[in-house]
């Protein structure tokens, strides 16, 4: 049985980092799911600077639990990918995943559906200072999705910032651990990488 862990936190907080540094860590035992990959189509016609993608709306919790549940019971998924871009999923193009020991799940509501919340045994909530989000979302966007400066800040003040308050930062009082600068936070990712051995070694499934 597979031992699920889900990281959450605001955009541009290190969700990713920890992610990785936990795949990292635990290599061939361990995969990583982002839920960024199950936003929905966005609808002809619309203009996505008006769109609100730190909503719950804007996501498919339908499809993203269905496969977490495959992935719970030991089946294969195929994961959609998705076009920051195109703001569409690539039809021709999905990622099969297998399930592992040990399965992260990363993306910054995957704790808001009480359901798909039962499904975690350890949850991490990466904390960051708002200055610094803000200025991590400028430098990914700027470079990866080539967008300008301007639209992500009117993005910010319009959708993200209320977003995050309503929706994203609740999610941390439901968190086992709360994880201070995310990937720079050593001594924290010691602790969880012990925490997690513990758990993978010895069958436990919860220890906080």
């Amino acid at each position: 049985m597979s031992i699920f862990v889900a990281i959450v936190g605001g955009s541009g907080a290190g969700k990713t980092t920890v992610a990785k540094e936990i795949v990292g860590h635990f290599k061939e035992k361990a995969i990583c799911l982002n839920m960024d990959n199950y936003y929905k189509d966005l609808e002809d016609g619309m203009d996505p600077r008006e769109v609100n993608f730190d909503s719950p709306s804007a996501f498919d919790f339908e499809l993203f639990f269905k496969h977490l549940q495959t992935l719970k019971n030991g089946e294969d998924i195929e994961v959609p990918t998705y076009s920051f871009v195109t703001y569409r999923r690539n039809s021709s193009q999905t990622v099969h995943i297998s399930p592992a020991e040990l399965v992260v799940v990363e993306g910054i509501l995957v704790l808001h559906d009480e359901k798909i919340r039962k499904l975690f045994d350890l949850s991490i909530y990466v904390d960051e200072d708002a200055d610094e989000r803000l200025i991590r979302r400028i430098e990914r966007d700027t470079k990866e999705r080539g967008r300008s400066v301007d639209s992500i800040i009117s993005q910010y003040r319009k959708f993200v910032a209320p977003a995050f308050r309503s929706f994203i930062e609740p999610q941390k009082y439901k968190c086992d651990i709360i994880l201070p600068r995310g990937g720079e936070n050593k001594n924290g990712l010691s602790m969880i990488m012990g925490a997690l051995e513990k758990m993978m070694n010895h069958g436990e499934k919860k220890i906080f």
